[in-house]
């Protein structure tokens, strides 16, 4: 009775052996928490891949802010050369115009100019511009210089006004600006007339051209 058991273990024990022998293993278990999968008995580990959507970048655009000094700056340039070709319009319309002024000297101590001296007689009138009596004498007697000839000049030389003259008919003398007339002026014929006693003697005097004008006094 053994020793037919021992033989039917014996039988079954050789089975089993040929059994594992000869079969291929073929096994396919997957580890989930591990994310690994056996093929073949071959491990390979398989990386999970997640796809994300692409995402649109939109950049926002700054404005470059509008610098106010540039354009101040700009408008003061064009401004400027603007200004600058008016002048230079002005200043040729000047240069081809006349200028009435030219001629006018100044009223200074010390000033010299030249121009025409005519003369006028005393018997035309009693009294000068300034109020000053001429029937009796053609020279007035000044504090400072005693007596000077009398003279009719521009209307903007102040009365009391000393000038020397110079001419080449009666010489050099020191005369008294106090009297006025329709054609005397810087502007006008003459730039000065002398009182002579009549106006007879004035004719023969006549009209002396380029005669040197100083200004010795402004006024009183």
């Amino acid at each position: 009775m053994k020793r037919t058991i021992y033989i039917i273990n014996a039988i079954l024990f050789m089975g089993c052996c040929l059994l594992v022998s000869t079969t291929t293993p073929n096994i396919k278990d997957i580890d989930v928490n591990n994310k690994i999968t056996y093929v073949n008995s071959d491990a390979i580990k398989k990386e999970e891949v997640i796809e994300i959507a692409p995402v649109e970048i939109i950049t926002e655009v700054e404005e470059e802010p509008i610098k106010v000094e540039k354009v101040q700056e700009k408008v003061i340039e064009e401004k400027s050369k603007n200004d600058t070709v008016n002048k230079t319009e002005s200043a040729e319309d000047n240069t081809n115009k006349p200028n009435i002024e030219t001629n006018i000297p100044s009223l200074t101590v010390g000033s010299t100019f030249t121009g025409t001296m005519s003369g006028y007689g005393s018997d035309i009138g009693n009294f000068t511009a300034s109020g000053h009596y001429i029937g009796d004498s053609i020279y007035y007697n000044d504090s400072t210089y005693g007596n000077v000839r009398i003279l009719s000049g521009d209307d903007d030389i102040p009365f009391g006004t000393i000038v020397r003259v110079t001419n080449s008919k009666i010489g050099e003398f020191i005369g008294i600006v106090i009297d006025t007339g329709s054609k005397v002026g810087f502007d006008k014929v003459h730039d000065f007339d002398l009182l002579f006693k009549t106006s007879k003697e004035a004719m023969n005097y006549g009209i002396s051209k380029n005669v040197t004008f100083e200004i010795l006094r402004v006024g009183y």
